[in-house]
């Protein structure tokens, strides 16, 4: 499912990149969408959808981002995005937020907002419309985003502290190499001096009018858009826009929106970038493509072709890597926006140690000989047939689309002139243009895509691995001989054979049974002793959900050969199925939207699956192969283990894998059982034993139970029978899980560490943990009080301290292998803050067994839960886990009325008592990892 809706997305991505008032689209918008321009030049869409039912998703869009900011205001532009959540004219302080949380409208899961460089973009999600003071509230958000920020000098000062935490956080390895490639691929232009977040020297500095200034410049109706998508009375709707926001004034010199050329080069631009902590090296040669101003149907034919081409090269680079024929460990062509004027066109290598001309080379090579020689007609027409079929899933399942989806397409419309059609439009016109494309036509069009300007080729890696880039000299020689070398035009012998040759027959149904509070589900058991529980749904069009489970995992696999155990799926799941190997596989699947995954997890195996009603026999057959015919392919391991010896020349600077090794093994009490990726697991893994190890987790069917759940097609049950009623068994066989006492020491485990880093900074996690009686009002009472420290954190240490970005916290209660509490949080800062922040954390937890809890941010969680509860009922994922839950833990379905009163049930005294319960009776593991310099901005 995965697949095909990323070709939608690939299509529709390359399509019509562009922006705004000099940029059109001659395909007419979406009929169904209302639509008009205020005389203060604010555009509104309201489009009517009932996905989900009886919610609506407002979203406010800015065509303003960092690349309009002077050099002295660089980061004031997601400085404003973050004080639109700090007071307005008519939400005063946090006012926003409280608004809307008081509804369960929740911050971060359904309130929002991002700044890139071109664009500033909130939205507000999922809102009840059935509650009209709730809808005028948050128009009222909108229009106070537009020109009433409040801006005062002490949010500011308070926000100054959270947005450096945020540029703590964010610098990663990736953004540290970027921040040295772009003065290379934007050579020249401004986008080479805008990362968004912004120079800290400014952040830190910046007088108050600066950023008033700024706010009234830039964010002005003319350069806005309200959408808003959800099920509503479009027309009343629309009243209330014209209503609420027409007083807004438009200035009378308003400074024109500019846009950013990236200048034109003749030279190859060479740039190369290294990190302590980079994890691979990569090669990639990037074609800087200008976007057409004008979007018509000729662009889309030409991005369908760009999207064909980009395809069937992937596939000829993944038939590469999976020969283990190259000096690569992976390559890969795709196109990306990298303003809002131009495209790249991108050919990319990961390198094996050492060997990063080469694996450009076998790149470069490939692309040229598809360029030289076209696709074959084979290749057309199952790309045509995948495409095809992925715009027939879509057209199925489009009264699905949910509000957030129509949105960002309609904020791409707005932004970038990208056409908005309705879903039959939209695949009338694209599956008309691929059927049209010819064989001529295609390799035509092929040969234009790569040009002799505008060149870009960037080379990244670890600091050690510096020594070993190529030189510019050198990637052009590479290029040049390629471009005379001789080159034989590829071919490939096709697989015809059926998936499953052998003949079965439907097997008799030993027995019935029901799932208790779900009418709706039939429970069945098999001659071969196999339990299946069917649920139809109309929840999605042309959608069934499968899940397959049985009891074991890795807990029955010995110590000894755990490492054989973590690599045991991967490799079946990238080695193909039966007489077909993967990339076979992955044609003879061609068209097919159905897809089933073995897992083998902690404590249990089983499969993870989905298909529309087509290809239901199919997932089936999938599912059955992946038992009965399993492959291990040489070639696949040792692609596997070349990766792992890359991953480990590096793994060892990567402060990121190291804390999370502390982590585990702390929480294991450093348990032999425990996965470390290290030198000891890659000599211990081993093809022969993780082909035995998956071979006995998937040979007893008796023992699974395999869970369908949404539009089941008519004969499901006879197919059923056919293939999960002919897969091996020994109904005399049943296993449990081995319960190893993994956890962390009684008492108190701390781990204070110290690291090189390129930023300083502070990670700190913090668990306490440890038996209890399991039960839903249990389990539900220590999610809410994760929630509830959640809230608390973001007040204290975000608002208060601005003491860092955010502060993850979740609260759990596990079954397996036994009743078990976790309550774990996470988070970055500064690391002379630290002793500080740490402090507030242990306060603000050990309040809660010592002081109520605030009674409104209780009842804000609690209504956040029926929400989200009244959402989720109307998806087969929720009845997918309901099921599970059930077969594999006993717990029984809630009802509505059930679930209500196991929400009221839950009060700052119950709350107080199991807080008092956790934290007396639990060990706690608190791990740090600080900078060995303390010195850092």
């Amino acid at each position: 499912m995965k697949t095909k809706k990323n070709i939608i997305i690939a299509i529709m991505a390359l399509s019509f990149q562009g922006a705004f008032s000099q940029f059109k689209t001659t395909i007419p918008l979406h009929k169904d969408v209302t639509t008009g321009k205020l005389k203060n030049g604010l555009t509104y869409y309201i489009l009517h959808n009932e996905e989900p039912k009886d919610r609506a998703s407002f979203y406010f869009v800015q065509n303003v981002g960092a690349i309009l900011e002077d050099d002295n205001q660089n980061g004031l532009a997601h400085f404003l995005e973050h004080m639109a959540f700090n007071g307005t004219e008519h939400f005063k302080g946090k006012g926003i937020i409280k608004m809307l949380e008081k509804n369960g409208v929740t911050f971060g899961k359904d309130i929002n907002a991002y700044t890139a460089q071109d664009e500033t973009v909130y939205n507000i999600s999922t809102v009840p419309v059935t509650n009209e003071k709730l809808i005028d509230s948050t128009l009222w958000v909108l229009h106070d985003w537009s020109g009433s920020l409040s801006l005062t000098n002490e949010e500011i000062d308070a926000e100054r502290g959270v947005i450096r935490e945020e540029w703590r956080t964010r610098r990663t390895s990736d953004f540290r190499l970027k921040m040295q490639t772009d003065p290379v691929l934007y050579k020249g232009s401004k986008y080479s001096k805008r990362d968004v977040i912004g120079d800290l020297n400014i952040i830190n500095n910046f007088k108050y009018p600066e950023l008033r200034n700024y706010y009234k410049k830039w964010y002005r109706p003319d350069l806005q858009a309200v959408i808003i998508v959800g099920d509503i009375d479009v027309k009343a709707m629309e009243q209330k826009v014209k209503a609420i926001f027409s007083g807004i004034p438009l200035a009378k010199k308003a400074t024109p929106r500019t846009y950013f050329e990236i200048p034109k080069h003749d030279e190859l631009y060479f740039g190369t970038a290294s990190d302590k902590e980079a994890s691979s090296t990569n090669i990639t040669l990037q074609y800087v493509l200008d976007e057409p101003l004008v979007k018509d149907s000729i662009l889309t034919r030409k991005n369908v072709m760009n999207s064909f081409y980009t395809n069937i090269l992937n596939n000829r680079y993944k038939e590469l890597i999976l020969k283990n024929q190259s000096a690569a460990l992976g390559l890969q062509t795709y196109f990306q926006p990298i303003s809002r004027l131009n495209t790249s066109f991108n050919i990319s290598a990961s390198a094996k140690k050492g060997k990063t001309l080469e694996a450009f080379e076998d790149a470069y090579t490939e692309a040229e000989r598809l360029k030289r020689f076209g696709i074959a007609q084979a290749e057309l027409d199952r790309t045509k047939k995948l495409f095809i079929s992925s715009y027939d899933d879509f057209i199925s399942n489009k009264d699905k689309v949910d509000n957030d989806s129509w949105s960002e397409k309609l904020t791409n419309y707005f932004l970038k002139a990208k056409p908005f059609l309705s879903a039959e439009d939209d695949y009338k016109l694209i599956v008309g243009i691929i059927k049209n494309i010819t064989l001529e036509e295609i390799n035509t069009y092929i040969k234009t895509i790569q040009k002799p300007t505008n060149q870009v080729v960037l080379v990244t890696g670890s600091d050690e691995d510096k020594v070993n880039f190529p030189t510019k000299e050198a990637v052009v020689q590479v290029m040049k001989k390629v471009e005379n070398k001789t080159l034989e035009p590829y071919t490939k012998k096709e697989n015809n054979e059926p998936l499953i040759a052998k003949e079965l027959k439907p097997v008799a149904i030993k027995k019935t049974f029901e799932v208790p509070g779900i009418a709706a589900a039939k429970g069945y058991t098999l001659e071969n002793g196999a339990n299946v529980i069917v649920l139809p749904t109309t929840y999605s069009q042309d959608q069934v959900v499968l899940t397959a489970f049985s009891k074991g995992g890795k807990s029955l696999i010995k110590t000894e050969d755990l490492a054989s155990a973590e690599i045991a799926t991967t490799i079946a799941r990238s080695s193909g199925l039966g007489n077909f190997d993967n990339i076979a596989l992955k044609e003879k699947l061609t068209g097919k939207v159905a897809q089933s995954a073995p897992f083998i997890g902690e404590n249990t195996q089983g499969f993870q699956g989905s298909s529309n009603k087509a290809d239901f026999e199919t997932m089936l057959q999938l599912m059955y192969l992946s038992f009965e015919a399993p492959r291990f392919d040489p070639n696949i391991f040792g692609i596997l283990k070349e990766q792992y010896k890359n991953r480990l020349e590096t793994i060892k600077k990567d402060n990121g894998n190291t804390f999370k090794d502390s982590v585990d093994l702390a929480n294991s009490n450093h348990n032999p059982r425990t996965f470390i990726f290290d030198e000891k697991f890659l000599q211990n893994i081993d093809l022969q034993k993780a082909e035995s190890i998956y071979k006995d987790r998937f040979k007893n069917a008796s023992d699974f139970t395999f869970v369908f759940v949404g539009n089941i097609p008519e004969g499901a049950l006879e197919l059923i029978q056919k293939y999960i009623g002919n897969l091996k068994s020994n109904p005399a066989v049943k296993e449990t899980f081995a319960d190893h006492n993994i956890g962390p020491k009684k008492g108190k485990t701390v781990v204070h560490f110290n690291r090189p880093m390129e930023v300083a900074k502070s990670t700190v996690y913090l668990n306490l943990s440890g038996k209890t009686e399991y039960s839903k009002e249990n389990a539900m009472t220590i999610y809410i009080i994760g929630e509830l420290l959640s809230k608390r954190f973001l007040q204290t240490i975000r608002e208060e301290e601005g003491g860092s970005y955010g502060v993850n916290v979740g609260g759990n209660l596990e079954l397996i292998p036994k009743p078990s509490f976790s309550l774990a949080l996470t988070f970055d800062c500064n690391p002379e803050k630290q002793e500080k922040l740490m402090q507030i954390v242990w306060k603000e937890i050990n309040d809660l067994k010592t002081n109520p809890v605030n009674a409104n941010d209780l009842e804000d969680i609690k209504k956040a839960l029926l929400k989200n509860r009244e959402e989720s009922l109307k998806t087969n994922a929720f009845w997918a886990t309901t099921l599970y839950n059930y077969s594999l833990n006993q717990i029984p379905f809630s009802t509505d009325e059930e679930y209500k009163n196991l929400i009221s049930k839950i009060n700052q005294k119950t709350i107080q008592q199991f807080s008092k319960h956790v934290l007396d009776s639990s060990s706690s593991v608190e791990v740090i990892m600080n900078p060995e310099s303390q010195s850092g901005k």
